[in-house]
């Protein structure tokens, strides 16, 4: 298989004035995975809501994201239980999102993954056509620490990996790979990969609703 790296052009839609009310009192639940854009979505919403970011390993091991959750919770827990999660419904621990959620008072968003978060769940479903994988940068940058501290190995990466035709890097022009980055990657995967740009439009009103 040829590696193959090319950039399409730019999916989203236009970003329409902020008009959520400031997020005191808000405490934030976050996957690792959105912070850099997380950070660039609250600046300019002027937003500063209380974050926990949890551990990158919750996304290979349950228990981790259990005792995350559990950690988060105890740090960001205020007076009014005022909890929002910035993680995927159908990510789970032990107990599902949704247990979890309900059981401190908080809110989640309507979105399977940090993918539908970021894009939308239904441009997600039309890019993942034909064994297509979608990633971030930040996903990228996760599987090489994985890999470099021992959670995975190599084998792990192209076993997990090597059944897409296609590895699809949405580029959100936050967190941008370098080429040699890429081909990097290319060579763990040995999977085709292109480059989409995306505006972060869908998950900056996810964010203003998460946060109301």
């Amino acid at each position: 298989m040829q590696k193959q790296i090319a950039k399409q052009p730019e999916i989203g839609h236009p970003i329409s004035p902020a008009t959520s009310p400031k997020s005191k009192g808000r405490s934030l639940i976050v996957c690792p995975i959105f912070r850099k854009e997380l950070e660039k979505v609250l600046q300019e919403l002027g937003l500063a809501p209380r974050i926990s970011y949890m551990h990158y390993t919750i996304h290979n091991n349950p228990m981790r994201m259990e005792e995350e959750l559990q950690s988060s919770l105890e740090k960001v827990r205020t007076k009014n239980n005022d909890v929002r999660f910035l993680v995927g419904r159908h990510c789970k621990g032990k107990r599902d999102m949704t247990e979890v959620v309900e059981d401190c008072g908080g809110k989640i968003p309507q979105a399977r993954n940090c993918i539908d978060m970021l894009i939308g769940d239904e441009l997600t479903k039309k890019l993942q056509k034909d064994r297509t994988s979608l990633m971030t940068p930040a996903w990228i940058r996760m599987i090489n620490q994985s890999i470099k501290e021992g959670q995975w190995t190599v084998s792990d990466a192209r076993l997990n990996l090597g059944w897409y035709n296609k590895i699809l890097i949405l580029d959100t022009g936050v967190e941008t790979l370098s080429d040699e980055q890429i081909m990097e990657f290319y060579d763990l995967t040995q999977v085709e990969i292109e480059i989409l740009p995306v505006d972060l439009s869908h998950f900056k009103n996810l964010l203003q609703e998460l946060l109301q």
